[in-house]
């Protein structure tokens, strides 16, 4: 086994990242004020090819430590935003070649359009399976040429759609072997192959008296042809809780609070996963052979008491807010706080708590401040030949949802539960070199 410390890596990752040999050995560059330096892993090639790239936590000190300005370049949504630009459940977000915004509302299944500067552009779609319509759309992708493309899945069709509506191109697709809940989308491979994946979806029909992890499929889709599961994942904590409902026992499996779970992207052409149970990031090949893995040994934090009640008081709280009065088979909204107050709790925090790919070709890591053990999250930036870049702090409350070349998107919430989406821009210090 061959062991090198700021080396980068092999000439498999060199041909899919265009890594030349010009990069390889070179010094890290300093930070002028501060003497952080972009650090490089170290990497041992393993004999049957897979490269393991590691980490120490000390690095995460070493790197440039970013900030953000303070006031937002662009605001979208919010309690000022228009009202048919609302972002409830909005997850899915992108920043397009001129600084626009896209998400996918699933309220209305719309993609929305805005401005550089926030305001609201351009509804495109909306619920249906007629032309120009979604059901169920798995989330979004931005492709060359900012053309966005939607896999969805109940509607049994792919979607090529620009920014200013029109709708470039709509194929049927028949998901063979298919996983029923693998619906949400990581990406899409030059040649047409679309990734999907089953991670955070509350699926599993095991019960069981202990606590469980629920597994989710990485599948690869051709255009043409059958699908392929060409990864597993471990997925959510679940617990079965059984609780008294209108004069009868009901069990049903709860998602564990505080339980880490599966993500899934595509970084660059590798299909790259995580647990979020350890800082372990898994890349594989379209075909799902393993190629390298990214680790840092990291202890996870506990979950304290104060924790445990904050998180049961903004479960709380949204009950209280949502708009569901129960009726029917649906839960009242004290039967849904009875459910919450029965939902066991995890003694940890996950580590990695999202993975996202930036338009520059970067790989932000998501985690609980697992190093500093200061409050919010913190993310990391990796480049495409593994070098770590840097670190930015997020504050409690600021969940990143995209980051472009020199901004982050972060989802905040009001008092009333109402949905904004801040960029901020990300600001590095200067490095000599880099």
């Amino acid at each position: 086994m061959l062991t090198l410390r700021g080396v980068v890596l092999a000439v498999t990752f060199t041909a899919a990242c265009g890594v030349g040999a010009a990069d390889r050995g070179a010094e890290s560059p300093q930070d002028a004020v501060s003497g952080a330096r972009i650090v490089l892993p170290t990497v041992n090639r393993q004999p049957d090819g897979t490269e393991r790239l590691t980490f120490t936590a000390e690095d995460f000190g070493r790197v440039p430590q970013f900030t953000l300005d303070s006031v937002p370049l662009a605001v979208a949504g919010g309690a000022n935003g228009e009202s048919e630009f609302d972002l409830t459940g909005a997850y899915f977000v992108h920043l397009l070649s001129d600084n626009r915004i896209v998400t996918f509302a699933p309220v209305g299944a719309r993609l929305l359009v805005f401005a550089p500067d926030g305001a609201g552009e351009r509804i495109i779609g909306r619920m249906g399976r007629g032309p120009g319509e979604f059901t169920r759309p798995g989330g979004v992708v931005v492709l060359p040429g900012d053309t966005l493309f939607l896999s969805d899945v109940a509607n049994n069709r792919l979607n090529w759609v620009l920014p200013d509506g029109r709708f470039v191109r709509t194929q049927p697709i028949k998901w063979a072997r298919l996983n029923l809940f693998s619906e949400r989308l990581a990406g899409a491979l030059p040649d047409g192959r679309v990734v999907l994946h089953s991670a955070g979806v509350v699926a599993s029909n095991t019960k069981s008296d202990t606590v469980f992890r629920s597994t989710a499929s990485v599948i690869m889709q051709p255009l043409e042809g059958p699908s392929e599961e060409i990864a597993a994942v471990p997925d959510l904590a679940l617990a079965t809780v059984t609780s008294r409902m209108r004069g009868r026992d009901v069990s049903e499996n709860v998602v564990v609070r505080h339980t880490p779970y599966a993500r899934v992207v595509l970084w660059d052409s590798l299909v790259t996963t995580t647990s979020g149970e350890s800082y372990r990031i898994s890349m594989r090949s379209p075909s799902g052979a393993l190629v390298r893995e990214l680790s840092i040994p990291l202890q996870r934090r506990p979950v304290s008491a104060e924790m445990t009640q904050r998180a049961l008081d903004e479960d709380l709280r949204r009950i209280d807010l949502s708009r569901s009065e129960g009726g029917g088979e649906t839960y009242s909204k004290e039967e849904q706080k009875q459910m919450a107050r029965l939902k066991p709790v995890s003694d940890s925090l996950p580590i990695i708590t999202g993975m996202y790919t930036g338009s520059d070709g970067t790989l932000w890591v998501l985690d609980n401040a697992a190093a500093s053990g200061a409050e919010g999250t913190v993310a990391t930036a990796f480049r495409k030949d593994g070098a770590m870049l840097g670190r930015l702090h997020l504050g409690v409350g600021q969940q990143a949802l995209a980051f472009g070349a020199d901004r982050v998107v972060l989802r905040v919430t009001d008092e009333d539960d109402v949905v904004a989406m801040q960029v901020h821009r990300i600001v590095r210090p200067a490095v000599a070199g880099q």
